[in-house]
């Protein structure tokens, strides 16, 4: 393997929001970077409210991907076929945000290095280099989903109306509307 090519593997799927994830990168250099569950919780709860629950998975492991390849120094990687059949959708994801990048697919194994470091931090014997919080993720994942996301539904987009609560009054039986707060 050059020296400039990266091996990249997983250790905790995406979609298990219940676990940790890990990403490893190795050639002659071991960098890793750890998502842990609440933030990945938070993140799929952000793509249900934009209204793509669907693209959560690619959008948030291509967003971990570039976040982990800006922090090597090389932008040739090989990468694990964690999402066998999304491979070319992944790869969009990531050439949104930077086209120099040169991605290969293959399968990398268990005796991969790159996989030893990915179980190694995911079981907690060996810590990550970086954790990537939802505040460093979820922008890169709008940009990401490259105008899919429905940015009315977003979050910091919606603005409800004033709640009100129905009072009866006990003398008229008519019914009035208070507005809640004032």
């Amino acid at each position: 393997m050059s020296s400039m090519v990266y091996e990249i593997d997983q250790s905790g799927k995406i979609e298990q929001t219940e676990r940790d994830t890990v990403l490893a990168a190795v050639n002659s250099k071991e960098y890793s970077v750890i998502v842990i569950a609440k933030d990945k919780r938070r993140l799929q709860e952000s793509f249900r409210l934009a209204g793509k629950p669907e693209i959560f998975i690619y959008a948030v492991f291509a967003a971990i991907l570039t976040k982990l390849i800006k922090l090597l120094a090389s932008k040739n990687v090989i990468i694990d076929k964690e999402y066998s059949g999304q491979t070319k959708i992944i790869e969009k994801m990531i050439k949104n945000l930077d086209e120099k990048i040169t991605i290969t697919w293959k399968t990398i194994g268990k005796k991969s290095l790159a996989h030893e470091l990915a179980y190694k931090t995911f079981k907690g014997k060996q810590r990550a280099n970086k954790r990537l919080t939802y505040e460093e993720i979820w922008p890169k994942a709008i940009k990401i989903a490259g105008g899919c996301l429905n940015s009315t539904t977003l979050r910091e987009n919606r603005h409800s109306a004033p709640a009100y609560k129905k009072i009866i009054s006990q003398k008229t039986k008519k019914s009035r509307y208070q507005k809640i707060g004032s």
